[in-house]
Formats: structure tokens, sequence, C-alpha cells
């Protein structure tokens, strides 16, 4: 470790030193003050006695009629429990000194229903009566949350205290004697040490809610929920919630405090179960947790409607599945590697004390001191510290997974592009030469047919052990990560291809003659359960120029690598070439035509052969602007599926052609239809039905007046979808036709598949057809199959009077070729429709 990371982490442990040291002297202080009661400070006797009145019955005058009822011993031996009964304490006082003493009695039970205190001389006559407890009207607040009485012993004299306790929550009451110094004291200590676990929970809850506004993880709320229930409950239990919510709230929450009790629980296991992410895992372990979790909500709900006496043994039960749930869930995740839940881990051991010191001093296992009554409110604020610290920890790790994953495959665990890129981008800072490589497992997709993806991970994991190998032989290939402990030389592109830099300067011929040798070592063979796969390699390279981003760099790689597979030795290096700088350049520009629309549709007609006029048309794609107009539209539409443009050029082609139907009606051709191409590309279009469907409307356009023309690709690649879409178009009424019928392996199952309502046959049967017999028959075969299955059919292609009179003859429903027109813009191609209504019908076309 570097000297500077040593001296940093001195610094920590010296400032966590200085912090324990501070909290050592600030307890110190304020305990102290509660190991003086009178007893221990002045000459004042005390003699202690009890009673329990299971009746609940039993008055005043009737206990001090009957003394033989009353025990007396320590209060220590009082059988406390949550039944519901009444207990009657008495302490005598004898003041020994000559002088009086004024005494405070302290009750440390804020949520007793009802405290009376009879005050009684040395002749047991009644002096004073005092009426305390969360049930009494008029009290102060200081009275509610620290019940206590003022009295004065005068010198040498006796006094007697009579304390009943009434109640159906928590009964037992510690009853401690102070003079008024000391009592201050004591609540000084008390507010001390209240305000400071208010005030570290209420920073811890605000700090973690600005965390759920910037990560968005529930975790967060549900911690927030944990700390709110924690305040509630120990401001229930120790009486600083008087201080925290209007006074019938926390008189409320005394009566609901069982409800408290399984909030707090229920935060924990929920806590819990997100923070070790079993709610990724659904597991039985997570399972478990659920139905915890819905039991402890239901009997939360039901301790509001039933006595508390009879709720909180339920909960103490709770209580013990939940520790069990919680260690299951947290020693599996353990055993599993969780290693960064450490903090996690620790919390529970306060917790766990803290919350076992409380019910053993309830029922007398531990006698009651200042320190264990505020136990459980330390061992929860020591969680709260390390439950923070483990979220801490949680966010660092997910923060190093989250830039392990950034910068490797998930599958392969290797470098991936983004470490390239990085390297780009300083050897581009340092003007350093590069030149980038690629490598690439031949016909690696192919094999993905064979093979399963684990299988090809572990072959690509295979192959890149063994790349590794050989570029560490040459030093003119840079790291791409500071790693040590793993492969850094390279990346992982996917589809089996390796990216790596050399920074070294040569000629292209010692490059290749390197690139050569490297290849040479990499594995020919790699078996697979007996299949032994022959491995071939192909590699490519592209100099990085002055003004060359990483894409275009990259780019320049992988057409290096196209190029290498038609070579002899399986290396080529890739030319920057002005072509393809207009490649980029104009997707660009065919996005900006089709958002100004400055593209147009030319339409080719279709004959119907029983009108011997046109009714119908194709639209196809131009781009009228001189400057493009040489380009060919098969290369604009393989360039828009290449830059994931095809689609919004879809969406415009499908909305001008509404638009020209529209036209085509107003323009006296209302039955005039248009039909679009669509590609397996288009089908990734987010509801394109609906998309359909909202332009039809837009335009007022019949759904029968529009077709889509589907090609055999469209269904190899996404058959299931297709067949959804192909529905969904039909329920609209757009008719939908199968184009280039009879070139594909399986159109003949598409019609048993898919709802056509028409079929298009390629032009590929139709040029020759006069003299081509078999061509004959599979046009006649077509057209007879379509009849009987009710489809009509579109013939294409057609370029000959001959052919128009055979397809006439085989009784075609229509036909669509030069012989007829050319593709033609619309105000053309309306002229040409409305010339063919000037004609007489003819037996050959026009």
């Amino acid at each position: 470790m570097e000297f500077k990371t040593l001296r940093y982490h001195a610094l920590a442990a010296a400032i966590l030193i200085l912090i324990f040291f501070i909290i050592n002297t600030l307890v110190s202080n304020l305990i102290t003050p509660a190991r003086y009661t009178i007893d221990k400070i002045a000459p004042i006797y005390l003699n202690y006695a009890y009673y329990i009145d299971s009746s609940k019955q039993l008055t005043f005058d009737e206990l001090m009629a009957q003394p033989e009822r009353i025990i007396a011993q320590p209060f220590s031996k009082i059988p406390w429990s949550f039944t519901a009964q009444n207990y009657w304490l008495l302490i005598d006082l004898k003041n020994k000194n000559l002088k009086s003493e004024d005494i405070v009695a302290h009750f440390d039970n804020p949520m007793v229903d009802h405290l009376t205190i009879y005050q009684l001389n040395d002749k047991k006559q009644l002096l004073h009566t005092y009426n305390l407890g969360d049930k009494e009207q008029d009290l102060s607040l200081f009275q509610y949350s620290v019940p206590h009485i003022r009295f004065t012993l005068e010198g040498q004299a006796t006094q007697h205290l009579v304390i009943k306790i009434d109640t159906g929550g928590i009964s037992k009451t510690p009853v401690n004697l102070y003079r008024n110094k000391e009592f201050v004291d004591l609540v000084r200590s008390q507010t001390g040490i209240w305000g400071i676990f208010v005030g570290v929970l209420i920073m811890a809850a605000l700090y973690n809610l600005v965390l759920y506004f910037g990560i968005k993880d529930r975790v967060y709320l549900v911690y927030i929920g944990y700390i709110i229930s924690a305040i509630v409950l120990m401001g229930a239990v120790l009486g600083f919630g008087f201080y925290l919510w209007p006074t019938p709230w926390q008189l409320f929450i005394h009566e609901r405090v069982v409800f408290a009790n399984y909030a707090i629980a229920f935060f924990t296991l929920a806590f819990c179960t997100l923070f070790l992410r079993y709610h990724k895992d659904n597991c039985w372990r997570y399972k478990l947790s659920v139905i915890l979790l819905s039991l402890m909500f239901i009997l939360a709900v039901s301790s509001l409607f039933i006595p508390e006496n009879i709720a909180a043994p339920i909960f103490f039960v709770i209580m013990a599945a939940l520790y069990i749930v919680c260690i299951i869930l947290i020693y599996n995740k353990l055993r599993s590697g969780f290693r960064w839940a450490k903090y996690y881990v620790l919390s529970w051991v306060p917790l766990i004390l803290g919350a076992a010191i409380q019910p053993l001093e309830l029922t007398g296992v531990i006698s009651y001191s200042f320190t264990t009554r505020h136990a459980f409110l330390v061992a929860i604020l020591c969680e709260i510290v390390l439950m923070a610290m483990a979220l801490a920890d949680r966010v660092r790790y997910q923060r190093e997974r989250a830039l392990y994953h950034a910068t490797h495959t998930q599958q392969t665990k290797l470098l991936n592009s983004a470490k390239l890129k990085q390297a780009f981008m300083m050897l581009q800072t340092q003007q350093r030469r590069a030149i980038l490589c690629l490598v690439k497992i031949r016909h690696f997709n192919s094999l993905n047919t064979i093979i399963t993806p684990a299988q090809g991970y572990t072959l690509i994991r295979h192959v890149a052990d063994k790349l590794a190998l050989q570029l560490s032989y040459e030093r003119e290939f840079i790291d791409l990560d500071n790693d040590l402990s793993a492969i850094t030389q390279f990346s992982d592109l996917g589809s089996g291809v390796f990216a790596f830099i050399s920074t070294k300067t040569q000629s292209q011929v010692m490059l290749e003659e390197r690139l050569t040798k490297v290849l040479a070592g990499l594995p020919k063979q790699y078996e697979i359960k007996g299949l032994n796969l022959q491995l071939n390699y192909s590699t490519g390279f592209s100099y990085l120029n002055e003004n060359d981003d990483f894409d275009y760099w990259l780019q320049h790689g992988y057409l290096a690598l196209k190029n290498a597979k038609d070579s002899i030795n399986k290396v080529s290096s890739s030319v920057h070439d002005k072509q393809q700088v207009m490649d980029v350049t104009l997707a660009a520009k065919l996005q900006q035509a089709i958002k100004t629309n400055k593209l147009a549709l030319y339409y080719q007609a279709q004959l119907n052969f029983s009108t011997n006029k046109v009714n119908g048309a194709e639209a196809l794609l131009r781009w009228p602007d001189p400057a493009f107009k040489s380009i060919s539209i098969e290369k604009l539409i393989i360039l828009a599926e290449h830059t994931g443009i095809i689609n919004e050029l879809t969406l415009w082609i499908i909305e001008q052609a509404c638009q020209d139907i529209i036209r085509f009606t107003q323009n006296g051709h209302p039955g005039h239809t248009v039909s679009v191409n669509l590609s397996a590309k288009n089908l990734t279009i987010n509801n394109l039905a609906e998309k359909v469907e909202n332009i039809l409307i837009k335009y007022q356009v019949p759904a029968h007046l529009l077709k889509f023309e589907l090609t055999e690709s469209a269904f190899v690649e996404s058959q299931e979808a297709l067949i959804k879409l192909v529905e969904q178009l039909n329920t609209l009424g757009v008719k939908v036709v199968l184009d280039d019928f009879g070139t594909g392996y399986a159109s003949l199952s598409y019609l048993v598949n898919f709802h056509f309502s028409e079929l298009k046959i390629d032009k590929s049967f139709v040029l020759d057809l006069p003299n081509n017999h078999t061509h004959q028959v599979i046009v006649q075969t077509a057209i007879d199959m379509a009849h009987n299955l009710g489809l009509s059919i579109t013939i294409e292609g057609v370029e000959t009077q001959e052919v128009h009179d055979l397809l006439k003859g085989m009784n075609a429903d229509h036909a669509q070729g030069y012989l007829y027109a050319k593709p033609l813009a619309y105000d053309d191609y309306l002229l040409y429709l409305n010339s063919q209504y000037n004609l007489k019908m003819l037996d050959s076309p026009f």
C-alpha cells in the first residue's frame, strides 16, 4: 500500500479514537447522577413492601385496614407481568438527620395509565394525594414525560408513600428518590441522551431521504421507516415523545405502543430483505420473509383493537421468529460471499444485546439502573450508525460493480469497448500514433447456431487466454487497464471480435507480419462435448488519423475485418476513403430530409385484368434532390436500417401514402389503393398497428385502400411478432400482401399461419415466361391456389405484351410492370390515371 494511503488511514484511526474518547467522557458524565439516590447520600432509611391486587377492586382504605396482606420485600422481588392487575408499592422513609430534606420521587415509567401516590405521616394519616399517568388530564409535559412528585421530609421524621399502579400495559415502574439537585442532574442526563438520540436519528433520516432522491432505491425509504419507528417507540417508552408530537398524539401512541413495536420489527425485516437484495432472487427465503412481513402487518393491525396485555406477549413470540428469519437471510448471503454486508452484520450485535436487555430488565432478571433503562436506546443508536455505514458500503460496492459492468462484458468478464474508448481518448490527447487491430473468430455467428450461448462464451474465454499470451510477447500492444490480476491488453467487442491497440511506429508490412504471427498462435481446434470445432481467424487494422473520432476509427477497423475474409493471409487494412465519409453524412442528410419532408413517393401502376384499368399502385421511395438522385433506393434503405432511422422513414412513407390516397379520391379516383413495403426492421416499431390506425383516422383514409407488402425476410426474423401484427392490421381492415411469393423456402407455410388478402408473384418467374414452360406451370399453379384460398394475386415484372396476354389467359387478377408505366411522381401519375379514363376499353393495355 502506498505511503500516502497509509498516512490517510492513520489520520482516520486517530479521528476515530478521539470520537470514542468524547463519547466515553460524555456517557460517564451523563450516567453519574443516577447513582446518587437519596438513601446513598443522606441518612434516610427506606423500607419497601408491595401487594398485588389481581381483582383490581382494592381501595386505599381497604389496603391500609389489612396490613397483613402487604409483603415486606424489595421492589426487585415484585413479579411484574402483563396480567391485568393493580400493584401497590409501599415505601417507609425515616429521616435520621436533624434538618429537613426536599425529596423528589421519580417514577420511571411514563406509560402508566394511572399512577396514584398517597403521602402519609408517621401515624399513617393521609397528608396528600398525587395523581399522575398518561390517562390523567391537565398535567404538564414535564409531568407526562418524567412522572414525579416533590415533598419535604422533616428532620427526625417518618413518612410513608403508598403508590398504586393501574395500567393495561407495561406495569413495572421503578421508583427512585432523589434530592432536588441530583434529580435535576438526572433530568439533564436523560434530556442529553434523548437529544443525542433524536438528533442523530433525524439527521440520518434526512440524509437517507437525500440519498433516496439521488439514487431512487427504496431501501432508503425502508431505512427511514425504521428510524421513525425507533423514534416513536423509544419516545413512548422513555417519555421524550411528548416533546416531539402534540400531546394527544403521544397519548394515542401510548395506547397503541405494541403497534409501534410491530412497526420497528416490520421495517427491520423489510430492510434486511431489501438490503441483502433478496427481492432480486425471489427464492424460498424471500418468500419466507414476505410471509412473516404479512403476518406482522396483520398482527400489528390487530394490536390496535385488542388489549395491550394480550398483544404484547404475542409480539415477543413474533420477535423470536423475526430473529430466526433474519439470521437465515444474513447467513445465506455471507455463505455466498456477500462480504460487503459486514457493517450490516455488525449492526445486529448492539440490536440483539439491547433488545435482550429490555425484556430481561422488565422481568427482573437484570437489575434496573439508568444504564439498563437506556440500553435499548443506545443499542438502536449504535445500530443506526452501523446501518448507515452499511448503506454507504453498499453504495460503494454498487458503484464499483456498476463501473465493472460498464467496462466489462457480463458474460466473458473481459474488457469491453468502453476501456478501448478510454485508451483511444488518452492516445488522442497525447497525440500518439495508434493502430486499432481487430481479430475475429471466423464464422462465430454460424457456430452460435449449433452451440449454446454458454458454450460460446467459454469458447471466447479460451481464445482470449491464448490471445493474451500472444500479445504479452509483443510490447507494442498497450495495456487498456491497470488491473494486473486480469487480461487487460484487449477488449471483447462481442460476436467473437477482439480489439487491441499498437502504438509502435512500423510499416504496414511489418504490422501484417506481426498480426499473422499472433493469429498463428491462436488455437485451431476446440472440443465441445466430443465435437472438435475447427477454428479460423481473420484480422484487420485501422490507422488513427488526426481528426478521427472513436466510432469512425472502430468503423474502419470493422471494414478492414470484413475485407480480411477475402484476403489470402486473412489480414487487411482499411484506408479512410471519402465514400465512407459520405455514407455517414448521407445518413444525417437522409434523416433531415425525412424531418423536412424533402423525400417523395413515386407510384408504379397495378393493372386490374378484369377492368383493364389501373386501380392501385405500389409506393416507391425517391429522393428528388439532384445531389442524391443517383443513389440507389436499395442503398438508402440499407443505410436507414444500419443507422436505425428505418422506422422513422417507414412511418413517413405510410403517412405520405395516406395523404396521397385522399388526394386520389379528391381527384376522381375513390377506389385507388396504395401498397407500402414493410421489412423485418419495421417490426421493431412500437405499437405499429396503433400508429397506422392513428394515421388512418388523422387523414380519414378508408383502411381497405392501404396495403402492406411483406417480404420473406420479415417472416424469418420475427415470425411471432409478425403474426400479431398481421392480425392487428386485418382487424383494422388494412390488406396485407405476401410479396415475392415463390422465392422463399417456406412460403407455403405462411399461407397457413397468416391471414393474407393477396399474393404477389416475384418478377423472376415472369421475365422469360413465354419461353419457360416450368415458370408457366408455377405461375398458373400459384394463381389457381390463390383463387382456391380466396386470395387475389398480382404479378410483377410485366414488360411485354406477350407476357400480359399470357397472364390474362391464366386468369391473373392484377399485373405490375414497365409495360404499363414506370414509377411516376404523384402529379405525373395522376395525369397517367386520368388519361386511362379518356380512352376506350381495350383488350390490350394502354
